[in-house]
């Protein structure tokens, strides 16, 4: 839950109507006049009124979650001397086939192909958001993946990264057309 401190037009209260009738729910944002200088907060005459309004409760579908993400060193590991390589011009793919299992990913970017830390966290978000905004569109079981950036995913136009990271998924077999799933 989250508090709304807008007024409500019927629930109003004025500084001195200490017992004015609200809307069942509604509270008094302040404590009743003459507390010591909580008049201050008075907005034209009238003291906030709380709320409790419901947070959204909707996920998103296209968040990658932590049991959509590959997460220590030995699951990289896997990937690594079992998986398969795709080259693209930003990043590459390594892809290593887990029938049964639900499709994981992981994202890599070394000191020696990216930078330093900057630069390193930039290439990484990069590519975690066009994997992220095209995740409904992955096969969902049967893939870990690792992508690996490079030098280029910093320096890349937005459209020429997703495009590429788009031709990797797909040459990998994992990327559904656009129009399906």
């Amino acid at each position: 839950m989250r508090l709304d401190t807008s007024a409500v037009a019927a629930g109003r209260s004025r500084a001195g109507a200490g017992s004015a009738r609200r809307p069942a729910g509604i509270a008094d944002a302040n404590p009743p006049a003459g507390n010591g200088g909580a008049d201050r907060f008075l907005v034209d005459g009238f003291r906030p009124v709380l709320r409790l309004v419901p947070a959204m409760t909707v996920r998103h579908p296209e968040r990658l979650r932590p049991a959509d993400r590959l997460r220590n060193s030995r699951e990289f590991g896997a990937v690594q001397t079992g998986g398969t390589l795709f080259r693209g011009r930003a990043s590459l793919l390594l892809v290593l086939p887990k029938p049964g299992e639900p499709t994981r990913v992981g994202f890599v970017a070394s000191k020696r192909g990216v930078g330093g830390a900057v630069q390193r966290n930039r290439a990484r978000r990069r590519l975690r958001e066009i994997v992220r905004r095209r995740w409904t569109r992955v096969a969902a079981h049967g893939y870990w993946m690792v992508f690996i950036a490079s030098r280029g995913a910093l320096d890349a136009p937005h459209e020429r990264l997703v495009a590429d990271v788009e031709s990797l998924l797909s040459s990998a077999g994992i990327l559904a057309p656009a129009g399906e799933r």
